[in-house]
C-alpha cells in the first residue's frame, strides 16, 4: 500500500482500510485551495470519466492552515481513511504537493471507481529550488509543449521552470519596443528550411498562470554578454562592430557580445528588462554569463575606453562590472540576478544567484561567499546527454559521459566542508534540457519529433532529480528508488508520455540466468541464439539455463505489449577492436572510392569532447579490396576549413600500414557538432568493409 511514491515522502504510515473514490465523492475546498481543487477535479475526470463537484465541504477536504509552520512553505499533511481524505498545508504550494502524492496513491489505469489505501503522510521538501531548464532558444518548442512540460514537472513536485528564451540560435519572447528581436531573431533558414517561432506576451502570461496553479515559477533567461547573436542579427548596433549577421542554422558560440561601452546597449537592456519583469513575476531573472569570448571587446574602442574609465584589469573584470550593473537595474525592480558559474569568477555581489554547471567547486565557493546556489552539474543534471552507450540509444549530446538514471540519482548536491550557515545557501538543484542536438542531428526532427524526444530525455531522469531535491539524503537509496519506479513507469504510460524504459535487471550464476522486470505488469523477453529479441520472443519466467551466456539477449516489454527497452547484451560488434577506442562509424562495400579517393563523413559529435590529440584508426573487416586512406580531416559545425588534418597514405586489409591518423584539436566548443571526413578508396575496386574508431591520447 502506498507503493511507488516519487519522490519518497519524509514520513508515511500505513493504516487499515481504504477510501473509495466513486460518484458520491465531493471535493471540499477553502478559497485559498480552490485552484488546486480544480486541478484535482480535472485529474479525476480524466481517470474516471466523471465530473466531481466542488463545495465548501466534502469527503475530500483541502485546507490551507497557516498555523502549520513546522512544514515550511511547501509541506503538507495528508490523511486517507475509509471515511475520507484530509489534506492540510501552511500555504497553497503544500496543497498542490499533497495532491500530487494523493494522485500517486490511486491505482494505475482508468476506472470509474478508484480504491485508495489508508495512509498518513507528513512531508516537506529538502530544497526550496527544484528546477528544470527547457531550452526553447536553440530549438523552438511551442506553447502547447511548454504546458505539457509543466504538467510533467508538477507531477514530480518540481517548482521552477527555467525557460532558456535567448541564445545565439533564437530570440523567443516578444519585446514590443524591439519587434525585430522576434521578426529576425526568432527564425532561421531560408524557404522550406525556414524554422523557428516565439511566444507573444499573451502566451507568456498564459504560461505563467498555468505554472502558478501548479506551484511552479517560470524564471526567464535572457543571456549576456554572450550567446546573443539573435539580438545582434536583429539590431547590429548592439555589438562592437555593427556588422550584419544572418541567424545561424547550426549551433556555435559567437564572439559578438553586447558592447559593454556603448550607451545604446544599456538603453536596450533596460528596456528589455522592463518588459521581462512585467511578464515574469519571478524573484530571479537568469542572465546567463557563460562562455563569453572577449575577442571583439579587446578590439573595441568603446569597451576599452569603459575598461580604462573604471580602472579594470581585463575583460573578465569588464564582464563582472556589466553583470553588477544589470544586477543594480533589476534590484530597483525588486528582482535578483542568477547566472551560470562563470559569473562567480568575474566578481559579483553576494546577492547574485550562482548556478554551477561546469565547475563543481563553484557550488562550495559560492556558498562560502554567501551567494544563493542552485546546483546544475553536467554529470548529474544535463538531461540532453545520452542515457547510455548501449546500441540503439537515442542520439543526444555526447560531449560528456552519459547521464544514466543512477548518475542522476546517486549524488548529494550539498558540497562537503560547509558550515551550517553556509549550507543554507545551497538553495536546491536543477536539471537542464538543452536542444542544440536538433541542430546537430536533423534526423531527430523527424518522427516522432523533438517534443517526444524531449520527453524521452526527461523521463525517467526527472524522477531521480525530483527525489534528490525533495527527499532527505539519509532516506534515499537507488535500489529502493528503482523498485518504486516500477509503478511510476505505468503512470507515465497512462499519461501518454514518452519515456525510456529500462533494461531488465539480469542476474547470472554460472549458466543459470534470471531477470527482474523494471515495470509493473511487464515481462522480460529473451533469445539465446544471438539474435535480437522482440515483443514476440519467449517470456523469461524463473530461471533459465543457457549454453553460452554471450548468446543471451533480453529486453523489457511494457504491459501494453508495444513499448520495449533497448537490448541487454554482453558483447558488441566492436569489442574486439576496443584497444583502438570508440566506434566512430563503418565503411561499407560500394560506399568508398573505386581506386581514387572519395570523401566519406562520420559524425564525431560527443566523441571529440575537448581540446587534445585524437587518433582515428581504420580496421578492415571484409571485402575483396583493402582500404586505402589518403587524408583525414575534422570539421566543427558547418565550417568549411578543417580544424585539424592528417595527410598521409595508409592502408588496411590483408596487411596494414600507417592506418592510424592523428588529429590535434584546438578550438573545441561546448555543444559544437564535429564531423570527420576521410578520403578513402579500395585499391582495386570499392568492395571493402571495416570499422573506424577514435581515441583521445593526449
Amino acid at each position: 500500500m502506498g507503493r511507488g511514491l516519487i519522490p519518497k515522502p519524509v514520513s508515511l504510515t500505513h493504516a487499515s482500510g481504504a477510501f473509495v473514490l466513486d460518484e458520491r465523492v465531493v471535493i471540499g475546498t477553502d478559497a485559498a485551495s480552490r485552484p488546486a481543487a480544480v486541478l484535482l477535479s480535472g485529474w479525476l475526470k480524466a481517470t474516471t470519466g466523471r465530473e466531481t463537484k466542488l463545495a465548501s465541504k466534502g469527503s475530500i477536504s483541502l485546507k490551507v492552515n497557516p498555523s502549520l509552520t513546522k512544514l515550511g512553505n511547501e509541506g503538507y499533511t495528508l490523511e486517507v481513511s475509509p471515511k475520507g481524505v484530509s489534506l492540510s498545508a501552511p500555504k497553497y504550494a503544500g496543497i498542490v504537493n499533497g495532491l500530487q502524492t494523493f494522485r500517486q496513491l490511486w491505482p494505475t489505469g482508468h476506472a470509474s471507481k478508484l480504491t485508495v489505501p489508508a495512509v498518513k503522510i507528513e512531508d516537506q521538501p529538502t530544497y526550496a529550488w527544484r528546477g528544470m531548464m527547457l531550452d526553447v532558444s536553440r530549438y523552438f518548442m511551442d506553447k502547447a509543449y511548454v504546458l505539457h512540460f509543466l504538467d510533467i514537472m508538477a507531477a514530480h513536485k518540481l517548482n521552477v521552470l527555467h525557460l532558456h528564451l535567448i541564445d545565439d540560435a533564437g530570440w523567443r519572447v516578444e519585446i514590443k519596443k524591439y519587434p525585430k528581436l522576434t521578426e529576425i531573431g526568432g527564425f532561421r533558414g531560408e524557404g522550406a528550411a525556414r524554422e523557428g517561432g516565439f511566444y507573444t506576451q499573451a502566451d507568456i502570461k498564459e504560461m505563467v498562470a498555468y505554472a502558478a496553479a501548479r506551484n511552479i515559477t517560470i524564471v526567464p533567461e535572457i543571456e549576456l554578454p554572450a550567446h546573443t547573436l539573435s539580438a545582434v542579427a536583429a539590431y547590429p548596433w548592439l555589438a562592437c562592430t555593427g556588422k550584419e549577421h544572418k541567424m545561424p542554422t547550426v549551433h556555435f558560440i559567437s564572439d559578438d557580445l553586447y558592447c559593454a561601452g556603448k550607451p545604446t546597449t544599456w538603453a536596450f537592456l533596460k528596456d528589455v528588462l522592463e518588459e521581462l519583469c512585467a511578464l515574469f513575476p519571478s524573484q530571479y531573472i537568469h542572465i546567463g554569463g557563460d562562455e563569453a569570448k572577449y575577442t571583439k571587446w579587446k578590439a573595441c574602442l568603446d569597451c576599452q575606453k569603459k575598461k580604462t574609465e573604471l580602472g579594470l584589469a581585463d575583460e573578465k573584470a569588464l564582464q563582472g562590472w556589466m553583470t553588477r550593473e544589470v544586477e543594480g537595474i533589476l534590484a530597483k525592480k525588486g528582482r535578483r540576478i542568477l547566472g551560470w558559474d562563470e559569473i562567480l569568477r568575474c566578481g559579483v555581489s553576494p546577492t547574485a544567484g550562482i548556478m554551477p554547471w561546469a565547475d563543481p567547486k563553484a557550488a562550495g565557493d559560492a556558498a562560502r561567499s554567501g551567494n544563493p546556489v542552485m546546483v546544475a552539474l553536467t554529470d548529474h543534471c544535463y538531461f540532453d546527454m545520452q542515457q547510455s552507450k548501449l546500441r540503439g540509444e537515442l542520439p543526444g549530446a555526447g560531449w560528456r559521459n552519459p547521464v544514466t538514471l543512477q548518475a542522476a540519482y546517486d549524488w548529494d548536491p550539498m558540497p562537503v566542508g560547509l558550515t551550517p550557515t553556509q549550507q543554507k545557501n545551497i538553495m536546491g538543484v536543477q536539471g537542464c534540457l538543452w536542444t542544440d542536438m536538433f541542430l546537430h542531428k536533423p534526423e531527430l526532427k523527424k518522427t516522432p519529433g523533438p517534443a517526444l524526444y524531449c520527453d524521452y530525455y526527461l523521463l525517467p531522469r526527472v524522477a531521480a532529480l525530483a527525489e534528490v531535491a525533495w527527499t532527505p539524503q539519509a532516506q534515499r537509496s537507488f535500489p529502493d528508488f528503482t523498485e518504486r519506479m516500477q509503478r511510476q513507469y505505468v503512470r507515465y504510460s497512462d499519461a501518454g508520455w514518452n519515456f525510456r524504459l529500462p533494461l531488465p535487471e539480469v542476474t547470472r550464476s554460472g549458466n543459470e540466468i534470471s531477470a527482474t522486470c523494471p515495470i509493473e505488469g511487464g515481462t522480460v523477453r529473451y533469445t539465446t541464439d544471438g539474435t535480437d529479441p522482440t515483443a514476440s520472443s519467449p517470456a523469461l519466467k524463473g530461471t533459465l539455463t543457457v549454453t553460452r551466456f554471450e548468446d543471451f539477449k533480453a529486453i523489457t516489454l511494457a504491459p501494453d505489449g508495444k513499448r520495449t527497452s533497448l537490448i541487454f547484451e554482453t558483447l558488441t560488434p566492436t569489442n574486439q577492436f576496443k584497444q583502438y577506442g570508440t566506434k566512430l562509424g563503418e565503411w561499407k562495400s560500394g560506399k568508398v572510392g573505386d581506386r581514387k579517393p572519395l570523401p566519406v563523413e562520420f559524425d564525431a559529435t560527443g566523441l571529440i569532447s575537448s581540446d587534445g590529440t585524437y587518433q582515428v584508426t581504420f580496421v578492415y573487416t571484409g571485402g575483396r579490396e583493402r582500404l586505402d586512406i589518403d587524408k583525414v580531416e575534422v570539421f566543427r559545425n558547418a565550417e568549411t576549413t578543417p580544424l585539424a588534418t592528417d595527410t598521409h597514405h595508409g592502408f588496411t586489409g590483408g596487411a596494414k600500414k600507417d592506418n592510424v591518423y592523428t588529429l590535434k584539436i584546438n578550438g573545441y566548443e561546448t555543444g559544437a557538432a564535429f564531423k570527420i571526413r576521410a578520403h578513402i578508396y579500395g585499391d582495386e575496386g570499392s568492395d571493402s568493409n571495416g570499422v573506424v574508431l577514435i581515441k583521445k591520447i593526449l
